[in-house]
């Protein structure tokens, strides 16, 4: 194994938790939506999946300051080596210290959606399914 194929098996599977966070965004969504009651014109949601609902934005908000964050910080990685000569061809190792900010984000991100659905949404529906 090279570290370039440790790195891709890092990117894959962070790309993928990306896209599962993003998924599971909608389906708690749609799960609120689901159990809301009263009339359409004045819908009551229970407490639990208010809370969940905030978790939910949060990680999706962390989700798009991860990827705003990375384009920003790669942008101005990009144009510095461009100013000092760096050709397009030339190899280079970048500082570790660039990726901190997402990578943060990343496990906001993710702890935001595990928090919606293991405190909030699942002990939710298990209580309308089991109770």
């Amino acid at each position: 194994m090279q570290l370039s194929d440790a790195r891709s098996a890092y990117e894959t599977f962070s790309a993928k938790a990306s896209d599962i966070v993003r998924q599971l965004s909608l389906a708690g969504i749609a799960t609120i939506w689901l159990f809301r009651v009263g009339p359409d014109k004045a819908p009551v949601i229970d407490q639990s999946l208010l809370r969940g609902a905030l978790f939910i934005f949060l990680a999706l908000l962390f989700d798009l300051l991860q990827y705003l964050a990375g384009t920003v910080i790669w942008f101005l990685y990009f144009r510095h080596k461009e100013r000092h000569g760096t050709s397009e061809t030339e190899e280079f190792v970048a500082p570790e210290k660039l990726t901190w900010p997402t990578w943060i984000l990343f496990y906001l991100k993710s702890t935001m959606m595990f928090v919606a659905y293991a405190v909030y949404i699942i002990p939710f529906v298990a209580r309308k399914f089991i109770v």
